[in-house]
């Protein structure tokens, strides 16, 4: 049998052992001894200043106290010799990596001449220290609102506009948010409802429109919009309202702000100034201009209610072609103020040119009168699908939205839009 050792130097060129054992004294237990002399207290007395920064001096050897250690009869004499490996360095506490820390005075100046920045570790070496500079907020933008950031793109698409000349300086509304998928489970709505609500539209349809005449050139009709067609308005508004002249939050010149978002089409209607123009100042943007589907529903709103009214014998309404139309978005807690419409021309004023107002989604709680006062006005329900008509007599009346009721819209009508809570309320006028 072969015998072999696990010393490396009984091993001839060819890496096969040469036969032979070299004696060993097996009553000789050598001793180890560091090569190097390391200073302490006892031998060289205090150590100097440079070894105690150095912190890889951390063990510490005396002359009478040394290291014995008994070597395996197998182990090869020749690694008993080598020398000892020298210390490692530790990099971390070196003082050749240190950097004294800036005075308060230096820092100041530093941090007004650069920008915040944050320090990041990196994994690959404890040395590094990269700097990563914080965006400022005029890279980041304006604060996003409502799911919509200020350039007019919702949140998650990386895409930029594609008209660049208005940028947009405010913050815009996106009344259809596409909602994110957390995994769970979307009930749609049932049959039973669904076939109910299709017999509704059909008894409507065969009944003809359900008008109420609530004064003198004031007509309300009820659920005269068809669900199809409240779904086209809705995505007609969403598709108008994120790009330029599109949703964004109003307000007055003593910083008030509106409790609803709005848009305008063909001319914009300045809160601030209470006048029309054709470019909106706040961006700059122009108005999108009135769908032509949206005058084919106004035209025969206006019909079928002078039709009505002339049943009844009164005075009919005079008729006018809309090139105004304020787009309103009433959120959860979306109000407005009694208020009255003159900031139209004096001759559509004088004819009494009416305003035609269509209603989509919640229900609003809308309040009318003859004064400015909350307690004397008279209250009607205006749910989704209404129409209400005000012109002649009726052309100057007191008017606003004090609730919206929440959870009102057709089941049916958010399902095909995804359209948030509120109410979406359309106001057309001829200036």
């Amino acid at each position: 049998m072969r015998g072999y050792s696990r010393g490396q130097g009984n091993r001839s060129a060819a890496g096969k052992s040469d036969g032979r054992r070299k004696p060993m004294n097996a009553g000789h237990q050598p001793e180890w001894r560091p090569k190097t002399k390391i200073a302490t207290g006892e031998s060289s007395g205090i150590a100097s200043s440079n070894q105690k920064a150095d912190s890889s001096l951390t063990v510490e050897c005396t002359s009478e106290k040394t290291t014995s250690f008994t070597t395996k009869p197998d182990l090869d004499p020749l690694l008993q010799n080598q020398p000892p490996l020298p210390p490692v360095k530790n990099s971390s506490s070196s003082t050749d990596n240190f950097k004294p820390m800036p005075d308060s005075s230096q820092k100041a100046d530093n941090d007004s001449k650069q920008s915040k920045s944050v320090s990041t570790v990196d994994n690959n070496s404890k040395n590094s220290n990269h700097m990563y500079p914080i965006p400022t907020k005029s890279e980041q933008g304006m604060e996003l609102q409502d799911g919509i950031s200020e350039k007019g793109k919702q949140i998650g698409d990386i895409s930029k506009p594609e008209d660049t000349n208005h940028a947009s300086s405010i913050t815009r509304f996106d009344i259809c948010p596409k909602k994110v998928n957390t995994g769970g489970i979307k009930l749609k709505t049932s049959l039973l409802v669904t076939n109910r609500e299709k017999r509704n539209q059909m008894k409507r349809a065969a009944e003809g429109p359900n008008i109420d005449i609530l004064g003198p050139g004031m007509v309300l009709m009820k659920g005269y919009i068809s669900l199809d067609d409240q779904v086209k308005i809705v995505k007609t508004c969403r598709e108008l309202g994120i790009g330029d002249g599109g949703f964004y939050q109003p307000g007055y010149r003593d910083g008030a702000k509106l409790h609803l978002k709005m848009m305008c089409l063909g001319k914009n209607w300045d809160p601030q100034s209470s006048e029309y123009s054709e470019i909106r100042s706040i961006d700059n943007s122009k108005p999108p201009k009135i769908p032509d589907s949206f005058h084919g529903m106004v035209k025969r709103a206006m019909q079928d209610s002078n039709l009505h009214i002339q049943k009844n014998k009164g005075k009919i309404i005079p008729s006018m072609v809309p090139d105004i139309c304020v787009v309103n978005f009433y959120t959860k807690s979306g109000k407005l103020g009694l208020h009255q419409d003159i900031d139209e021309s004096r001759e559509s004023l004088d004819r009494g040119l009416p305003v035609v107002s269509f209603s989509i989604g919640d229900t609003a709680e809308f309040l009318y009168g003859n004064e400015r006062d909350i307690e004397k006005a008279r209250k009607v329900n205006l749910e989704s699908g209404d129409v209400l008509i005000f012109g002649g007599e009726s052309r100057h009346i007191f008017h606003g939205v004090s609730s919206i009721v929440l959870d009102t819209a057709p089941r049916m009508l958010l399902e095909a839009t995804d359209m948030c809570p509120g109410r979406l309320n359309l106001t057309f006028r001829q200036y």
